[in-house]
């Protein structure tokens, strides 16, 4: 079996990654058995995406090389897809459907080093959305197909909407290189406790769709079948359509509402200002795999890579706009982030972590709220007061209509299905990313840099931007 450094080589800052990290050195690191030291705060990459501390340990216990982290992620999954159906078999739904999610996120992480061996990076890829395809109905809510024909290619996602009898408004969710949807798992959770519908999709480019380059140069098409699809959906608000983004799917999420006024709001975490920044420096020695990625030559990559960039359409983004991004960040550079936020016109906020790592994954238990309610708020503007949807239920039931006529959503926590939610719980508080193997002594608290802008109208010099920069401990949620 051949692989490749892939992902491992991203939990190392790129210079060093450039300079010492070549393949060998990876896999002579793995032999002497550093998978196992690998500190708390890059441990969050993996729980915060759905694998627990006790299965995470076991792995990297056994991780001796390259080879043995795909063998050994790859036996983890296997090991909760019989869990699953065993749990099946006795009737136990919820159980079911987390063992099957655990086994679609061990499928992911074996998959993130395969590059050059397409096809076992495909068969992996393939358990992974198995496995969440087997815990789709057993979610709450349960998590259906919503399937996007483009040029006669399907798109396929998964849409999840909230209870209650108004139309939900929705957020489309998009993956990162090398990402798959499936991951976007939490996000979602966090989304539809907030009463967001989300739908989940491999970006145009990313996921199942990752060896066409060119939807990634221009996704806005895609984007337009997404939103025309939301319309047809007669539960959805499409009044009220943001969209999110991890990475380069963040890039793809401001491309394509600089393109459609249907999108109301746009969020992007750890997103490129152009993405030939992986190309010639941050991932620059990895030419090869992620040519190999996309199925092409590495001199046709480098002829497209300069299309991907977001200077020619920033100042048609008309919505508003939320990034975020971590200085210690060595795939996508805090800077990208600042960039992007410099060069827009519409009413924008930056949230700049300067210890944040790639995609902020040691810091979600700060980000993640503060996104999710942005855009809460954001949509809440936009949703149609008049517009409801009755839910049904069996012939003896209707005895509440006095109440939905003063409010249906009175209405619906008489009848039992508004679920009360707690907030501020903190599963996995945030924590600094650094390079230091001793414990620092401000390790717990985490800087956050918040920056805000108005919109400005075309041809009008920008607005003075505000700066609010304040330090916060490990409980916050």
């Amino acid at each position: 079996m051949t692989v490749k450094g892939g992902r491992l080589e991203f939990l190392v800052p790129h210079l060093l990654r450039g300079q010492l990290l070549r393949p060998g050195f990876v896999r002579m690191s793995l032999k002497l058995g550093v998978a196992r030291q690998m500190p708390h705060w890059a441990k969050l990459q993996f729980i915060q995406a759905g694998v627990s501390a006790e299965d995470l340990d076991l792995v990297l216990s056994r991780v001796t090389s390259l080879e043995s982290w795909v063998d050994e992620w790859e036996k983890l999954a296997q090991q909760h897809e019989a869990g699953a159906r065993a749990e099946l078999g006795l009737g136990d739904a919820p159980a079911a459907a987390r063992r099957f999610v655990a086994a679609s996120a061990a499928y992911n992480f074996a998959q993130y080093v395969m590059f050059i061996d397409i096809a076992r990076k495909r068969a992996l890829h393939d358990g992974c959305v198995r496995s969440y395809a087997a815990a789709a109905p057993l979610l709450d809510p349960p998590a259906r197909p919503f399937v996007v024909t483009f040029r006669r290619r399907s798109v396929r996602g998964w849409l999840r909407v909230p209870p209650g009898p108004r139309l939900a408004p929705v957020v489309v969710l998009f993956n990162g290189t090398n990402g798959v949807k499936e991951e976007m798992h939490w996000w979602s959770d966090a989304l539809l406790e907030r009463g967001l519908a989300t739908i989940t999709f491999d970006g145009p480019g990313l996921g199942e769709t990752f060896h066409r380059l060119w939807m990634v140069a221009e996704p806005r098409p895609v984007g337009t079948a997404i939103l025309n699809a939301i319309e047809a959906r007669p539960e959805l608000d499409a009044g009220a359509v943001a969209f999110l983004g991890m990475s380069l799917g963040g890039y793809i999420a401001i491309r394509m509402a600089a393109r459609d006024a249907r999108i109301k709001a746009v969020a992007a975490v750890s997103p490129p200002y152009s993405a030939s920044i992986y190309w010639n420096l941050t991932l620059a020695g990895m030419r090869r795999e992620l040519a190999a990625l996309y199925d092409i030559q590495e001199r046709e990559m480098t002829a497209v890579i300069d299309r991907l960039t977001l200077a020619d359409v920033l100042a048609d983004v008309r919505c508003p706009l939320m990034i975020s991004g971590g200085g210690h960040d060595h795939i996508t550079p805090g800077s990208e982030a600042w960039h992007i936020f410099e060069d827009a016109r519409c009413e924008r906020e930056l949230v700049f972590y300067p210890r944040g790592a790639h995609d902020c994954f040691n810091v979600l238990a700060d980000l993640r709220p503060r996104m999710v309610g942005w855009l809460a708020r954001q949509l809440e503007r936009h949703r149609d007061p008049h517009a409801w949807r009755r839910p049904e239920r069996p012939e003896g039931e209707g005895a509440w209509g006095a109440a939905e006529a003063v409010d249906p959503d009175f209405a619906d926590e008489l009848c039992g299905d508004i679920r009360r939610l707690v907030w501020n719980r903190v599963v996995n508080p945030p924590e600094a990313a650094g390079w230091r193997w001793w414990k620092r002594r401000d390790a717990a608290r985490i800087e956050v840099v918040h920056r805000v802008a108005a919109g400005t109208a075309e041809g009008e010099p920008d607005v003075p931007l505000t700066t609010n920069g304040h330090s916060i401990g490990a409980a916050t949620g």
